[in-house]
């Protein structure tokens, strides 16, 4: 097989494209936005992406067959909007694999006239929080001043690891502008919570509207876990002082 290896099902006429791409990383927070985006929108497939970049194995389906992994192409269309939503259960295993995956991305793009691409995932910071921010980078300060407005919170420091920031990186480099839009996420659990809160952004911005309800329920879910995780933390905690109490107490005798 080629490194990578593109198979187009249909050619659709796409103008002033938006590609959102939502492949698995920190919290699953970029897929769960992507993929309930794309069962509401019911976007066609129009491209599947395979490469020996991706794991070696192929998928069991729900009748029983297989099909080989890869990447996945849909479009949506309304009056005012084109999009374009790169969806996956995997990214490429080594750096030079997401490389390759995104160089072929960002041609796609190309040849279906993108204009601007929204990388979406989790911003890992090890807390729990149940109202997440949604942080931002872009490739230029005018799209930081642009989206600030919609409360999404840009600061310097830190990388973006995978295709979600592979994609601003080269994207930039063939002129197209790019943003990541990243949910503050624990780094630990699947985080549907997050990811509602990227989507709700992400939907203003595109000013379409997509019923939320089926996430809700999936971010309440995410809420329980939280809720469970910090019972353990404090827990745990108390467990702790109470030990170092027991040892602050406990007389010492030197020989």
């Amino acid at each position: 097989m080629e490194d990578v290896v593109v198979k187009i099902l249909e050619r659709p006429e796409l103008k002033n494209a938006i590609l959102i791409e939502g492949l698995p990383g920190i919290g699953l927070v970029g897929k769960l936005a992507a993929d309930h985006m794309l069962d509401e929108l019911k976007a066609k497939k129009f491209i599947e992406m395979y490469s020996s970049h991706l794991p070696p194995q192929v998928a069991i389906n729900d009748d029983g067959t297989v099909k080989l992994v890869d990447m996945e192409f849909y479009y949506w269309k309304d009056n005012k909007t084109d999009i374009v939503l790169l969806v996956g259960d995997f990214q490429g295993l080594t750096p030079e694999g997401q490389y390759k995956l995104a160089e072929k991305t960002i041609e796609i793009a190309e040849q279906f006239n993108v204009k601007r691409i929204y990388t979406l995932g989790g911003l890992a910071t090890g807390m729990i929080t149940r109202s997440p921010s949604v942080f931002g980078a872009a490739t230029s300060k005018k799209l930081v001043d642009e989206l600030e407005k919609y409360g999404i919170v840009f600061k310097g420091g830190g990388a973006i690891f995978g295709a979600s920031g592979l994609l601003l990186g080269l994207g930039a480099q063939k002129g197209i502008e790019a943003v990541c839009l990243m949910g503050e996420t624990h780094g630990q659990i699947i985080d549907a919570k997050s990811a509602e809160a990227v989507l709700e952004k992400l939907t203003k911005i595109l000013k379409i509207k997509i019923d939320m309800t089926e996430l809700v329920k999936k971010a309440k879910e995410t809420e329980s876990q939280m809720a469970k995780m910090s019972k353990m933390i404090a827990e745990h905690k108390k467990a702790l002082e109470r030990q170092q109490e027991f040892l602050e107490e406990t007389p010492t005798y030197i020989r």
